[in-house]
């Protein structure tokens, strides 16, 4: 028997314009336009041997007409990756405003016993420099020294820290992380790793942000002739552990490894690291404990994050912490705490559908594009840069946070030297076998166009597919009138 999971899934897909076997089996439908030019060269840099096996849908429509100019498979659904930034993005800045504040909130309780409470409020963007200014700001409003409890208040959100269809094995992946209104460094750890100086000495590594929270394991030697491809960081996370495991060899005098690994249990880094930043200021702590802020506490010091300094980050960044912290933020601001993604999405479809969306027709799992459980239409994702546009109190904003071709985030590198450079303003997307891109570009005789690429279901790199994005992207950025 099915589960309810798998039903529901098929009936969102059902609910697309192409039938289940589509997904199954990649098809090319014919492409739609009105402009006989413009269709033969997006139809002939989709004609090479990527397409298929693979599928492809792009909606382009003028913003000045509002004119379809091409439409290949528009209506199917596919997976976002990190176009559902887009919506989250968008929904978001709507629902709080650009000044909205996270704020990171520390207070003294003395009722009992002498407690530094830290309330999270999902900040995403919390770093251990914020918490360096934190601690001093604490350390000042603290005129005694007696043995404190370090309490954190995870209220605001609920306990699930995983995303809706994220994959299991996707740890200690930095860019899957644990989700909690106390975050701090992306809930993630920077691990460098450096030789000995001599044949035969074990490996050297520390960690950003130093702190006992993580402990290391170091089997790795220094080796004349290593092999740099046998070394190995990874963290024991299939014990939910973090213990970092550190393997293989290094030569003498070669350049340090650095990566970067997700944490469990944010909320406990997160107040492990303040710990021992207040520590570094003379106090002392009898422990670490998980709390509600009670009333008659009194704030001694905080941190602030707008949400347009969020929403900038996220976007050119394509972080996805960013994106599942401000959708359960806007959700507990909404509903009530403690704010989840089930409740942020349902908040979200009105909006979406005043947008001018289809929300029966669209599938929504997560805030950050990481679920396969995420089905969206090129339709979907035009309408709501369309709509968005015709916001005048929230797309300059929003604009605003978008990657430019050539010039910032994500596409920094892409369609340089192109019409597309500084023009081309875009949310890319990228899970294994998907590649996005959707935004805005305007063409060489000032039409402004929304666009979107979904591409999907190829094996290996997406290099290749972000290269036919790219000729699109720098084709539309091109187009003058008479060609169309």
């Amino acid at each position: 028997m099915k589960s309810l999971a798998t039903l529901v899934l098929a009936l969102w897909v059902a609910g697309c314009s192409a039938p289940m076997e589509s997904r199954r089996e990649p098809s090319r439908l014919p492409s739609v336009s009105t402009h006989p030019e413009l269709k033969e060269q997006l139809d002939g840099i989709l004609s090479d041997s990527l397409f298929p096996p693979s599928n492809a849908a792009i909606k382009v429509v003028s913003l000045r007409t509002g004119e379809t100019l091409y439409d290949l498979n528009g209506g199917l659904c596919m997976t976002p990756a990190s176009n559902m930034k887009l919506f989250t993005s968008a929904y978001v800045l709507s629902a709080l405003g650009p000044t909205y504040t996270f704020s990171t909130r520390a207070f003294i309780d003395t009722s009992v016993l002498p407690r530094i409470i830290l309330r999270g409020s999902g900040d995403p963007i919390l770093s251990s420099a914020d918490f360096d200014s934190l601690a001093a700001a604490i350390r000042a409003g603290i005129s005694s020294l007696p043995a404190w409890t370090l309490a954190g208040d995870a209220s605001f959100f609920d306990d699930l820290q995983r995303g809706s269809g994220w994959a299991w094995d996707d740890e200690p992946d930095p860019s899957v992380m644990f989700i909690s209104p106390l975050s701090l460094n992306g809930n993630a750890i920077t691990v460098s790793v450096l030789p000995g100086k001599a044949p035969g000495d074990s490996l050297q590594v520390t960690t950003d942000p130093p702190t006992s929270y993580v402990t290391v394991e170091n089997s790795g030697i220094t080796r004349a002739d290593a092999d740099r491809h046998l070394l190995k960081v990874t963290r024991d996370w299939k014990e939910q552990s973090n213990t970092i495991l550190v393997s293989g060899e290094l030569r003498p005098g070669e350049a340090p490894f650095v990566t970067t690994l997700s944490v469990a249990g944010p909320e406990w880094y997160t107040l492990t690291v303040l710990r021992e930043k207040l520590e570094a200021w003379g106090l002392h702590f009898t422990g670490i404990v998980l709390d509600t802020v009670p009333q008659g506490a009194g704030e001694i010091a905080r941190c602030e994050h707008r949400l347009d300094s969020v929403l900038t980050y996220m976007n050119l960044n394509s972080d996805n912490l960013s994106a599942e912290n401000i959708l359960k933020t806007a959700a507990a601001l909404k509903g009530g705490p403690p704010g989840s993604t089930e409740s942020g999405v349902h908040f979200m479809m009105p909006f979406l559908a005043g947008l001018g969306i289809d929300t029966s027709r669209i599938a929504i799992a997560d805030g950050s594009g990481i679920s396969r459980y995420n089905l969206v239409s090129a339709d979907a994702i035009v309408a709501l840069l369309a709509g968005m546009r015709e916001r005048a109190d929230l797309f300059p904003s929003w604009y605003r946070t978008l990657p430019v071709a050539g010039v910032s985030g994500t596409i920094a590198r892409r369609m340089k030297g192109t019409p597309a450079e500084g023009n081309l303003h875009a949310k890319t997307g990228t899970l294994n076998g998907v590649s996005t891109l959707s935004g805005y570009v305007t063409t060489a005789d000032g039409d402004p166009l929304a666009f979107s690429i979904l591409m999907e279901f190829f094996p290996g790199s997406e290099r290749e597919y972000r290269r036919v994005q790219d000729r699109i992207g720098a084709y539309l950025a091109a187009l003058k009138r008479p060609t169309y």
